[in-house]
């Protein structure tokens, strides 16, 4: 029997393990003679990096509890919040800013939200710790220009701030 804690941090690195194990498997590819092994060597490696590093990011973004109020779900390039109070739905191509919000609260309460906002002037605030929260890293990462490097400073911010992680480029007449 695996411990809950242990299978579950197991799970959340999954993805790490699994970008380090094609890298591992490509360098020693690559130390076969003969240039084509080393080729082959070479895009494992590569592709092992780029996993890992993916996951890394993901991981890094998302809350270690789901235990927040609330559920996201991503379908259809719509996100939904189901919240008690202040649910609510924007669409992915009406967005219009994305920004990571963060107090001085945490641990004891709630500390990191993100605050998604459309062209027409909705917004819909999200807690980071919300059941399917992570599934916003995968949706949001499509959109030109997200500031992923930003947004993992703010995971890791302990202070009341604001990081604007992506924002409609505005829109040219020529």
């Amino acid at each position: 029997m695996i411990r809950p804690e242990v299978r579950d941090m197991f799970w959340r690195y999954f993805e790490v393990l699994i970008g380090a194990a094609i890298t591992v498997m490509g360098v020693m590819i690559f130390n076969l003679h003969g240039l084509l092994w080393q080729g082959i060597g070479g895009i494992f490696a590569v592709a092992g990096l780029a996993i890992a590093w993916t996951a890394w990011r993901r991981v890094r973004l998302t809350a270690t509890t789901h235990d927040g109020p609330g559920v996201v779900e991503v379908d259809e390039r719509q996100i939904t919040y189901f919240a008690p109070l202040g649910g609510g739905a924007v669409s992915i191509n009406d967005l219009a800013r994305v920004t990571i919000l963060t107090n001085d609260q945490g641990p004891f309460a709630e500390d990191v939200h993100w605050l998604l906002e459309e062209n027409g002037g909705s917004r819909l605030l999200i807690p980071n710790s919300a059941e399917g929260a992570a599934q916003l890293f995968d949706a949001l990462s499509p959109l030109k220009g997200v500031d992923f490097e930003a947004a993992i400073r703010a995971m890791g911010s302990t202070s009341n701030d604001s990081f604007v992680i992506w924002a409609k480029e505005p829109a040219r007449l020529h």
